[in-house]
């Protein structure tokens, strides 16, 4: 068994094909571990651009790459063909930072090949997201690779960071830092149909306050001021993609503005919840009656 840590550096462009825009893959990197983590192998190649023709300047300043160095790359066919072949017939497990490498690299995948799957890559494992259990942090909280490492005291200073070789070397780092064998395997993923189902899947923010995967028990603020649950003062009503209604706290008569956002996952619903504080000016939009 093999541990295989691939990034992406891409490019935002319109794809004529799609009728839309799609995320050009630029540069592949990843590398190989065995299993004490040891790296037994390394792979970087350019991408030529295929589909948009301009490199867009904050991906230029990010990863120092030009639109020259891409002209001297490989077509994505190529490109693929040699990863495929580099990774072999190895049993493995592949891991990136977060699910948008493998999401991209399957929408590329589609977009020039029509293919519906990576074949070559038999399971995997968002490594954000077991970071985020290993260090206990909110699954909605989104990670970077940089503020991960700093989190766990990695030093980033050698690393070409935002440069897809370099980020899966500083991934593998994370990785080694994290590791149980007594939970890693529960987030280990076959790369089967469901796994595909999931990818393609779109969230949506949940707009219908009488839908069943609206929890009415989520709807209520806490005052900030003193911690005690604060009356409903006006009607929820849906805005600015979650729904909001004004509160008043009975013991310290703060009020405040409460969001609570719904948003269907493949296989749950995320809850995120904000407020604002409101002045003694500020007049309640729609008093509640009940």
């Amino acid at each position: 068994m093999v541990y295989i840590i691939l990034d992406l550096e891409w490019n935002s462009v319109y794809g004529v094909k799609i009728r839309g825009f799609i995320n050009e893959i630029i540069e592949i990197g990843a590398v190989m571990l065995d299993e004490r983590f040891r790296e037994i192998g390394s792979f970087s190649v350019l991408v030529k651009s295929q589909i948009g023709k301009r490199l867009q300047a904050h991906v230029k300043e990010m990863t120092n790459i030009s639109k020259k160095d891409l002209e001297s790359g490989y077509t994505f066919d190529e490109a693929v063909a040699m990863f495929r072949a580099w990774i072999g017939k190895r049993e493995h497990v592949a891991l990136s930072w977060g699910d948008g490498d493998i999401r991209v690299l399957l929408s590329n995948t589609r977009y020039h090949t029509s293919g519906r799957a990576l074949s070559y890559i038999q399971s995997y494992v968002d490594l954000q997201d077991y970071f985020r259990h290993r260090m206990h942090t909110s699954r909605s909280q989104q990670i970077g690779l940089a503020a991960a490492g700093e989190l766990l005291g990695l030093d980033c200073t050698n690393y070409a960071l935002h440069r897809a070789l370099d980020d899966s070397r500083f991934a593998a780092q994370c990785l080694h830092a994290i590791y149980d064998p007594g939970d890693f395997p529960d987030f280990v993923r076959p790369c089967d149909a469901a796994f595909y189902a999931q990818l393609e899947y779109k969230p949506r923010v949940v707009s219908d306050i009488n839908s069943p995967l609206v929890d009415k028990r989520q709807l209520y603020y806490i005052c900030r001021g003193c911690g005690r649950p604060a009356a409903q003062a006006t009607e929820w009503r849906f805005a600015s993609r979650g729904f909001q209604a004004e509160f008043e706290c009975r013991h310290c008569g703060a009020r405040a503005k409460a969001m609570v956002t719904f948003k269907k996952m493949y296989n749950s619903v995320e809850i995120k919840r904000s407020a604002k504080e409101l002045t003694g000016n500020e007049k309640p939009e729609c008093r509640n009656e009940k």
